[in-house]
């Protein structure tokens, strides 16, 4: 007897040392036959091994499937009813009191394995539900704090443009009429008013690009491919100067913040070269890739001598700033230039 009792210990624990799951049914079915074997020696040697069904019972339903729990378990209760019969010593004839407890215990035994099953599947149907609602609010906390961001950058492009927009043209258009009165000798003067209008320019200039930054419309009213033929139209209007956008591949989605910062790499290029470059063209390339985005924006201007970090004097000219936005979103930003040579700004970003 006490040899069994360590054979069933030593099964056990062998068995699970082994890692008993649903993936591997025939080490289920190997497991709860040694079991069943066990026990029934160990019953015909001692009646207190009967208390072993309190833990047989449930090792049954926790490693099978309800389908395979149930025929398992009427298994378990023949051979239960039998060792009551060969006990008693008497035939199957005269243990009715046995069938009938094995029946009776088969029928109530799945009853209640049905219920506590439905009981888990309810419990992980309201598991998954309030996920659902949880991820639900999550989102919609995420879209109610975006469209905050987005309706306060939109007040602040409004103000700049009713206010500091709008008092710099004032400006501009009070000096033209204090030249226009000065008398024709006063050379002096009139520089000091070309060079207080051409400031005044300078930032109205400035301030139109700030609530073109600040402005997400640009985007929300259409693809980025058309959002950067609008940027280069519109330099190719202010400036004179030859702009053009492409786009090539087949459209992939990009992540806003992506598709943002393209924006911005774009603007803050297409800037740097209407005030420093000195260029006759500029052409804008959106590739799209194989898991990844690429933009391109070449001149032919006059260039300039990388500094040791590949980039320009004063901070790059923006450059630097440009190259931490595309490296916050794990893509790569290059220059190619040299004096006279123009210059190309590459950027790569990864799609959604």
């Amino acid at each position: 007897m006490a040899g069994l009792t360590a054979l069933v210990a030593a099964w056990h624990f062998t068995f699970r040392r082994l890692g008993i799951d649903e993936d591997r049914p025939w080490l289920v079915a190997a497991y709860l036959a040694g079991l069943f074997a066990l026990w029934f020696l160990l019953a015909g040697i001692h009646p207190a091994f009967f208390s072993l069904l309190l833990v047989l019972y449930p090792q049954v339903f926790r490693h099978l499937r309800l389908a395979r729990a149930i025929p398992a378990a009427v298994v378990l209760s023949v051979a239960v009813v039998w060792r009551e019969v060969l006990a008693s010593g008497r035939p199957l004839s005269e243990n009715l009191g046995a069938v009938v407890g094995g029946l009776l215990s088969v029928v109530f035994g799945t009853l209640l394995a049905l219920w506590i099953t439905r009981i888990i599947e309810e419990s992980y149907e309201r598991r998954q539900l309030i996920e659902q609602l949880e991820a639900t609010r999550s989102e919609l906390a995420a879209a109610e704090r975006e469209g905050g961001r987005l309706a306060e950058r939109q007040r602040l492009a409004r103000d700049i443009h009713d206010t500091l927009a709008q008092g710099f043209v004032s400006i501009v258009l009070q000096l033209q009429a204090a030249e226009a009165e000065l008398p024709a000798d006063a050379a002096e003067a009139r520089g000091h008013l070309e060079r207080a209008r051409r400031t005044a320019r300078d930032n109205l200039v400035e301030a139109r690009r700030l609530v073109w930054d600040l402005r997400p419309e640009a985007l929300s009213a259409a693809p980025l491919g058309e959002a950067l033929g609008r940027l280069a139209g519109r330099v190719a209007e202010e400036t004179g100067l030859a702009a053009t956008a492409t786009v090539t591949g087949t459209p992939q989605p990009l992540s806003p913040d992506a598709e943002v910062t393209l924006l911005r790499v774009t603007q803050e290029a297409l800037a740097n070269v209407t005030r420093h470059a000195s260029a006759g063209r500029v052409a804008v390339t959106l590739s799209y890739m194989d898991g990844e985005a690429a933009l391109d924006v070449r001149d032919d201007g006059s260039g300039f001598t990388p500094a040791a970090d590949g980039f320009g004097p004063n901070g790059g000219l923006g450059l630097r700033g440009m190259r931490e936005r595309v490296e916050a979103l794990g893509g790569r930003l290059a220059v190619e230039t040299a004096p006279g040579r123009g210059t190309t700004i590459a950027v790569t970003v990864p799609v959604r």
